[in-house]
């Protein structure tokens, strides 16, 4: 039998309400309230009459599950896919395009002022993506084995390990997600099952990766527990009429939260795609870090170059470098440019690319940004400008002491995580720069997630 509310509890599990949406929270759901208690409720938007039954009440918050849109916003619309809400690729697709802009450009206003009080900037409109679909250009699905033996494409459930199969993701760029399901068909040929880390350890095959270019290549990546996949070769044919330009195979038998393993060996085509953006050609191999949507991160390139503004006497400094996205075009103006990254695989590609674009003026070393900004003034130029794009946990420990010290004109700050943003910003701040301005960019359309360009300058 249920308990009954308490006092600071107002709900119990099973119990169905109506609640209005006040807003969106951080994360994917939409908040509603009763009293002073919160409540996560999926699916929903702001201002809208729903509802909802009572899935979880803790003392904090509770969630809900949606159950009937009692009265719906002005900006609602009829989801494209249709394993919306029941996969977690997608946070938003209920809602108009241009209403996720404006939502996107809200939250980060809040994270920024919360972080710089009075000197925060008005953060600009959202940059949209050229279309609201497609624009994922890396698919990663995950495999799953039916009832009835057969291999389908699966995702994950929002929130969970437990896998949902999917036959659509309008989300994704239209060549790589075809590549998926006619890769998952011609799979079921080989008698190999999909691997279940509790229900079967020992069944081959884990995912299946695609990534895309916008000139139409494709490198297929079929990631297994195993470093070969027995009868392969016999579907190499099939799979490069499907698009692929390129079939790799990833040995991952290790962690199940982890989509690639340390080895990767090539099948058949060559063991990269390039990518052509801002003047620049991108090396990018299986199991590097590029952004998943070329043509915004294009648009992103162009207001770091634009902010920055390197002259032939610049040397500039990219933190978090990757595959050199930022270093390369940067370097294209400045005297020089370095860039700093702790994954050696993707140095790898930032030096080919460099060598591809024919830059000669780019210098990149492997290892954790804090220590070689340290070494800036003598094994480093000491960089009049300086781009960071960090991972999702933000600047590491000292980078900020460290920016103190060098003292650069300009500062480029690209996030994707409004949460670390805000601690960086607020140190950035006390540490005597001054945001002078945001501009969030929708690299990923039909989600929360928003990426983001923060423009810092010493301050006067």
């Amino acid at each position: 039998m249920p308990r009954p509310p308490s006092r600071d509890i107002p709900v119990v599990r099973g119990d169905r309400l109506s609640v209005t949406v006040d807003g969106f929270g951080d994360g994917p759901d939409g908040i509603a309230r009763i009293g002073d208690y919160i409540v996560f409720v999926p699916g929903v938007l702001p201002g809208e009459r729903a509802y909802v039954e009572i899935t979880s009440a803790a003392r904090k918050y509770g969630r809900a599950s949606l159950l009937e849109i009692e009265q719906p916003a002005a900006d609602r619309v009829e989801p494209r896919c249709a394993h919306f809400l029941t996969c977690g690729g997608c946070h938003r697709q209920h809602q108009a395009y241009a209403a996720q802009l404006r939502s996107k450009q809200a939250r980060l206003q809040r994270t920024v002022s919360f972080a710089l009080g009075d000197g925060a900037p008005d953060v600009a409109p959202t940059v949209a993506a050229a279309s609201p679909y497609g624009e994922r250009h890396k698919v990663a699905a995950q495999l799953l084995q039916a009832p009835n033996g057969r291999l389908t494409a699966a995702l994950h459930r929002a929130r969970s390990p437990e896998l949902v199969a999917i036959h659509e993701c309008p989300a994704s760029d239209a060549l790589a997600w075809d590549l998926v399901e006619r890769t998952v068909e011609l799979l079921n040929r080989l008698p190999h099952g999909a691997w279940d880390p509790w229900f079967a350890p020992k069944a081959l095959l884990r995912s299946v990766l695609v990534r895309t270019t916008t000139d139409g290549y494709a490198h297929l990546v079929l990631v297994a527990i195993e470093p070969r996949i027995p009868g392969l070769e016999d579907l190499l044919d099939e799979l490069r009429a499907a698009g692929a330009s390129s079939v790799s195979v990833n040995h991952n038998d290790g962690d199940p939260a982890r989509l690639l393993g340390p080895h990767t060996e090539l099948l058949d085509g060559r063991p990269f795609v390039f990518e052509h953006l801002a003047g620049c050609t991108y090396r990018i191999a299986p199991t590097t870090f590029f952004q998943t949507s070329p043509r915004m991160a294009e648009q992103l390139i162009e207001h770091v170059v634009e902010w920055l503004a390197p002259t032939p006497a610049d040397d500039v400094g990219d933190l978090y470098c990757g595959g050199g996205l930022l270093t390369l075009p940067l370097a294209r103006r400045a005297r020089s440019a370095f860039g700093i990254e702790r994954n050696g695989f993707a140095i790898d590609d930032a030096r080919a690319s460099a060598s591809e674009s024919r830059i000669q003026n780019a210098t990149f070393r492997a290892g954790d940004s804090l220590g070689w900004l340290r070494a800036c003034g003598r094994e480093l130029p000491k960089p009049h400008l300086v781009a960071m794009d960090p991972p999702r946990t933000g600047l590491e420990a000292g980078i900020v002491q460290e920016l103190q010290r060098l003292r650069p004109a300009r500062l480029a700050y690209v996030s994707c995580e409004p949460q670390s943003l805000q601690r960086d910003l607020r140190d950035l701040q006390a540490a005597g720069f001054r945001c002078a301005a945001v501009v969030p960019f929708d690299m990923f359309p039909q989600t929360c997630h928003v990426e983001s360009v923060a423009m810092l300058e010493p301050a006067r």
